[in-house]
């Protein structure tokens, strides 16, 4: 998750930079882009020694804000990823949002576009509204506390924030815990036969600004689930106030690793699963 992520800010700093803002991502800048949110498919895997390169379209552009497609394919053209994510203007000084400078706005004009369909949301929704939980409201359900840490200087970006990637890094490093989600890899016989799991889209939403030394509690818990997908929901909470640092609904599949394909659960699969659903639990 963070390769894919590591990848996109490249593409997304590259994207600004191209539009005149040349100096958003270094250490003297007055302002710079922060995501607020965004939206990931997984269309083909990428491994450590594949080429990639990445084309990113402007896809709305609001007076502080602006909305960027990306798609990352592979060396022979094949699609492995696409994110569309959501991103505010912000003031190094304040941390606060402001209007973008005219000269990009007519320097990105250019590069906008229609939503590529293979980016769009399959059984997620742009529509969804994060309720943004306090801990103690979580700990009201039956989601799990399945890990916690501390992040660290190296994880920062240039507004001084956790970036994107190292938010979303903490659901690969934590969820290999979250059985319920994925009860059958409690069994040695699912592993041993090449079997595992695979996130096909999620969508993440950053809550508020965290930096290095700031503790977290990490919560999971299984949302739906069916024949051929199950939906996870993971949020991330301040050690010290209690309050929702980020959100991801992950909507993830049986996997064949030697096939490279997705699974149809058994019906003694999908039974299983629905024991282990969180009543009342939301992104």
């Amino acid at each position: 998750m963070r390769h894919y992520m590591t990848k996109v800010m490249q593409a997304r700093q590259m994207f600004f930079i191209r539009a005149g803002l040349t100096d958003a991502f270094k250490l003297t800048a007055f302002s710079t882009a922060r995501v607020t949110d965004f939206h990931i498919k997984y269309l083909g895997e990428a491994r450590p020694d594949n080429p990639l390169y990445i084309e990113t379209g402007l896809l709305a552009l609001g007076e502080e804000t602006a909305q960027l497609c990306h798609v990352m394919f592979h060396g022979d053209g094949r699609i492995a990823a696409t994110v569309v994510e959501n991103i505010e203007h912000i003031s190094l000084r304040t941390k606060k949002p402001f209007p973008w400078p005219k000269r990009f706005e007519a320097a990105v004009t250019p590069f906008k576009v229609e939503q590529p369909q293979p980016s769009k949301p399959r059984n997620l929704s742009y529509a969804t509204i994060p309720s943004k939980p306090r801990e103690d409201d979580i700990k009201k359900l039956t989601a799990k506390h399945i890990g916690s840490g501390v992040f660290q200087p190296f994880e920062v970006g240039i507004d001084g924030g956790v970036t994107p990637q190292a938010l979303m890094g903490r659901t690969t490093e934590t969820i290999s815990h979250m059985m319920d989600g994925y009860p059958e890899f409690l069994d040695p016989e699912y592993h041993a036969s090449g079997k595992s799991g695979a996130l096909l889209e999620a969508q993440i939403f950053i809550h508020r600004f965290v930096q290095a030394g700031d503790a977290y509690h990490f919560y999971s818990g299984l949302k739906a689930g069916n024949a051929y997908t199950r939906q996870l929901v993971h949020h991330i909470f301040d050690v010290v106030t209690g309050d929702c640092i980020f959100s991801m609904i992950g909507d993830g599949c049986l996997f064949d690793l030697k096939a490279r394909k997705l699974i149809k659960a058994s019906d003694e699969q999908v039974a299983a699963l629905q024991k282990n659903v969180v009543k009342g639990l939301q992104v």
